[in-house]
């Protein structure tokens, strides 16, 4: 099946090639015609889909949060609120066969960000994590509660 906007462009696509054709002098081609984006923004029923301000980041963001993979094999995640570079929060601490809850603070400086977390048995995690797009990487250092200290890297996800 062959479509064509115009007897013109009929004849031209139906004389087996030999002719050409001007489509710029066609009155049928518009050269001012919207982009296939103008057209569906303007004529496409809108979206109910939400989107979100890729513009805001986690050191930004009023609420971030920040997951970590632990070398022990443990794993932490924190929901923080942002007041001017301070952060705060809690949440949670998962070991290979139990979960714990944990609180957080911390100071972002540049893409440094130093965390201190308190879990509800008492350990103390001190955090420092170099940022770069949505990924943390960095050491930690944990002390228990009858003094054994353990170091680790320490690696994972801050999004807004």
């Amino acid at each position: 099946m062959l479509l064509a906007c115009s007897p013109a462009a009929a004849k031209c696509a139906c004389s087996g090639g030999s002719a050409s054709y001007n489509f710029l002098g066609d009155s049928a081609v518009d050269i001012n015609m919207d982009s296939y984006d103008e057209f569906m923004r303007n004529n496409a029923p809108q979206s109910s889909v939400r989107t979100f301000d890729q513009t805001s980041t986690a050191e930004t963001a009023p609420e971030s949060e920040l997951s970590l993979d632990l070398a022990d094999h443990s794993h932490v995640d924190l929901m923080l609120k942002n007041d001017q570079g301070a952060y705060s929060g809690q949440g949670n601490m998962t070991h290979i066969n139990e979960t714990e809850q944990v609180k957080a603070t911390g100071k972002l400086m540049g893409q440094k960000l130093s965390l201190n977390l308190v879990t509800s048995s008492g350990a103390s995690f001190l955090f420092n994590l170099a940022k770069e797009g949505s990924t943390v990487l960095g050491d930690y250092r944990e002390e228990k509660p009858l003094g054994e200290n353990l170091t680790g890297i320490a690696n994972g996800k801050w999004m807004a």
